[in-house]
């Protein structure tokens, strides 16, 4: 019996991601492969894509009126996720190629973006977790880094709520205060304290932000597959199609058309406003 959901294997962000996913695409293509994988897996059955009625367009990549608010919920903290930790890999790269010429690098946008990234990879988890159940599947998902949490959270409360951070700059390198020297509670150290900070244990920006994105991409990476599993087992149960009002969709035959970067195509949930005409 031939698989009715084996022609969502056509599809990928490249060609058929909206705008945003299309442009971040290639800088975390190999380091958060598994968001395509499970963007594939279920993303795409939520959405317009897969309803031969609705033409090509901004429409073909919002969600379908059918589907409940709960898969909707799911659907935009996994494309929060997503976006939020792109962000924060080219805000890495950023830094990197500033430092590169000389230039001051921006680690608070970084941290700024993981700890969204954290957040919303939180809630997608149980999310997921309370759906599944609705579908008798109660497999363990991937445990959080706490540590790496920690990490990301100290550095971006260490930003967003002190004055800027007294940090040593030199030879294209700029140093940053270790975590167990960061302000705590609201109570800022001074400049002269962070100069007094013995040279060996200040910490390397890039070092740190590398560091901190890998062990989280490692995590998306467990979770995303995780998650592409269990609802390859879960679209098969009645209700599951029942819910998703695929009952007249099945087979499923992915609308032909691609979407474009140059196309005026935000994020799935981005109302388009047309500009005047002149």
């Amino acid at each position: 019996m031939a698989d009715p959901f084996g022609e969502l294997s056509r599809l990928n962000l490249r060609d058929h991601g909206d705008a945003r996913e299309q442009q971040v695409w290639p800088a975390v293509a190999n380091s958060l492969s598994e968001y395509e994988t499970f963007w594939r897996t279920l993303i795409v059955l939520l959405t317009n894509r897969i309803d031969p009625n609705v033409s090509a367009g901004p429409e073909r990549i919002r969600v379908r009126a059918a589907i409940p608010r709960a898969y909707e919920q799911l659907a935009m903290h996994n494309y929060s996720l997503f976006y939020y930790a792109a962000t924060a890999r080219q805000g890495i790269d950023d830094d990197r190629n500033r430092l590169g010429v000389g230039a001051y690098p921006h680690p608070e946008r970084v941290f700024f973006s993981l700890q969204a990234s954290v957040e919303q990879a939180k809630a997608l988890q149980i999310h997921a977790c309370t759906i599944l159940s609705g579908l008798d599947i109660y497999d363990k998902p991937p445990k959080h880094p706490e540590l790496v949490y920690q990490t990301i959270g100290s550095y971006r409360n260490a930003f967003a709520h002190n004055p800027v951070l007294g940090r040593a700059v030199g030879h294209g390198r700029e140093l940053l205060p270790p975590e167990t020297r960061l302000p705590k509670h609201n109570k800022p150290v001074l400049w002269r304290e962070f100069a007094n900070i013995p040279m060996e244990e200040m910490v390397d920006l890039v070092i740190l932000e590398e560091g901190v994105w890998q062990e989280f991409a490692t995590f998306l990476q467990k979770q995303w597959q995780w998650l592409t599993e269990t609802f390859l087992r879960g679209r098969n149960d009645r209700k599951f199609i029942a819910e998703l009002g695929l009952t007249t969709l099945l087979p499923i035959h992915p609308a032909e058309g691609t979407l474009s970067v140059t196309n005026p195509i935000a994020a799935s949930g981005t109302s388009i406003v047309p500009g005047k005409k002149t």
